[in-house]
């Protein structure tokens, strides 16, 4: 009777646990990249950069300048998480080191869209920040001078 209950048992669960474990092994390996080449110290001599495409937030956002200039090397992915919001562009699932932004900021002549990129080391401490387009650097330093300055 015990042997007739476990065959059951095997018989029902045996095609259910086939797709589960597939599924689990795509993740494990889809999940553990990152675009650039990241040494363990957290840095890149060459970023790569997601396409705007791809983005999960494909309008980005406007992030808040005061916020945006407490970013700094040696803080972990909460503190940045909550300064910035997730990431978004989906560079994996498990040990990303790099987290990809699609940023508008405040111009003279109008919002412009802004790619911001935060490398992590080994720890998962950020260590490297990276604008797209230098002008985004520059006008991420005027927005949050402005904010400083309370003009």
């Amino acid at each position: 009777m015990i042997e007739s209950m476990k065959r059951r048992v095997t018989s029902r669960l045996a095609p259910r646990l086939v797709p589960c474990a597939g599924l689990v092994l795509a993740l494990a390996l889809s999940g553990c990249g990152s675009l650039s080449r990241i040494d363990d110290g957290g840095a890149t001599a060459s970023p790569v950069w997601p396409e705007l495409k791809d983005s999960t937030t494909p309008d980005g956002i406007h992030p808040d300048p005061a916020k945006l200039a407490m970013v700094k090397a040696g803080m972990t992915k909460d503190q940045l998480y909550y300064l910035l919001g997730r990431p978004h562009f989906l560079e994996g699932f498990f040990l990303v080191r790099e987290w990809d932004y699609l940023f508008h900021l405040p111009t003279p002549s109008g919002d412009m869209a802004c790619q911001y990129k935060i490398l992590f080391d080994k720890d998962m401490l950020a260590r490297q920040f990276h604008w797209r387009e230098p002008a985004c650097e520059a006008a991420a330093e005027a927005a949050a001078a402005k904010v400083k300055t309370g003009a």
